[in-house]
């Protein structure tokens, strides 16, 4: 059974009819428009009322944060690994592998130089992480071997195999990460 007085509900039609005042035409094929919409709350009201001293709390009332979310520190953890640094040379390898043919030495030289700068501001980034909040010195032995190990793969790469295969393995290379990222993601 409905509460609605308009739509009593239940098995049996009621005795009076729908609209029962005259003045108030009955929508034609027994459509009704929809019902006002209520006016939209305020985000300052509240919906839970302070409790008194002699009353029992309410549900809600016994839930309520004492500290808001946004004041609480979120602690820093250590990342785990060195994914960014071994992401950043494959892909310095790729780049650079896969231009060595269509370039001049000069300009892969300039790629070395700016990738061992990018890495070094990377490290001291990690350096200055470390520090600030208090964590135990990490290995510094992965940068060292990121920043010439891919240099030194780049040259390898080009000597042995040239450009147009860099290139080739380095998109076989991405569709194998973007099929695991597909299925870990």
């Amino acid at each position: 059974m409905s509460d609605s007085p308009r739509h009593p509900g239940g098995y049996q039609p009621s005795e009076e009819p729908a609209h029962p005042s005259p003045a108030e035409p009955a929508p034609a094929g027994g459509y009704e428009p929809p019902p006002p919409e209520p006016p939209p709350r305020q985000l300052s009201e509240t919906t839970v009322e302070p409790v008194e001293e002699n009353e029992p709390p309410v549900a809600a009332e016994r839930f309520r944060r004492t500290t808001p979310a946004r004041r609480k520190v979120i602690p820093a953890h250590r990342g785990r690994g060195h994914w960014r640094l071994v992401t950043g040379t494959l892909t310095y390898v790729m780049v650079v592998g896969g231009m060595a043919d269509y370039v001049e030495p000069e300009t892969r030289a300039l790629a070395h130089l700016a990738f061992w700068l990018a890495t070094g501001a990377a490290f001291l980034v990690t350096l200055g992480r470390e520090r600030r909040h208090g964590w135990e010195p990490g290995p510094r032995w992965p940068w060292l071997v990121g920043a010439f190990g891919g240099a030194l793969a780049v040259e390898g790469l080009i000597l042995a195999v040239g450009s147009p295969t860099i290139i080739l393995g380095s998109v076989i290379l991405l569709g194998f990460g973007l099929l695991v990222l597909m299925l870990l993601g």
